[in-house]
C-alpha cells in the first residue's frame, strides 16, 4: 500500500471536520492544535462519529479503541487535530 503523508491525512481530515461542523456554532480556521472538545465542542458520540467517517473514508476498521486509552491515559484528556493526524500516520502506513 502506498505511504500516505501527513500533509494529505491533515488534508482529509481537515475536509471531514469541515463536512461534519457545517451545522455547528464552530467558525473558526481549523488547524493542527485545534482540540476536538473544547475548541469544536465535540460530545463523545461527536468522537465516534469521526472515527466511524474517517473509517468510512479510508475504506478500512482503524484501531480507535486503543487510541483513545492512550489519550485517556494523558493528563489532559482533549484530543488536538495533530493527535488524530499522528494516529493516522502511524496506523495507515504500518509504522
Amino acid at each position: 500500500m502506498k505511504q500516505v503523508g501527513q500533509e494529505q491525512i491533515f488534508s482529509d481530515l481537515l475536509a471531514i471536520l469541515n463536512e461534519m461542523t457545517d451545522d455547528w456554532e464552530y467558525s473558526g480556521e481549523i488547524s493542527l492544535k485545534t482540540s476536538l472538545f473544547n475548541d469544536l465542542g465535540f460530545e463523545s458520540i461527536d468522537a465516534v462519529a469521526l472515527g466511524t467517517a474517517i473509517e468510512e473514508y479510508y475504506q478500512q476498521t482503524l484501531p480507535f479503541a486503543e487510541f483513545l486509552a492512550e489519550i485517556g491515559q494523558r493528563e489532559v484528556q482533549d484530543i488536538i487535530v495533530e493527535d488524530i493526524v499522528r494516529f493516522l500516520h502511524k496506523t495507515l502506513n504500518g509504522c
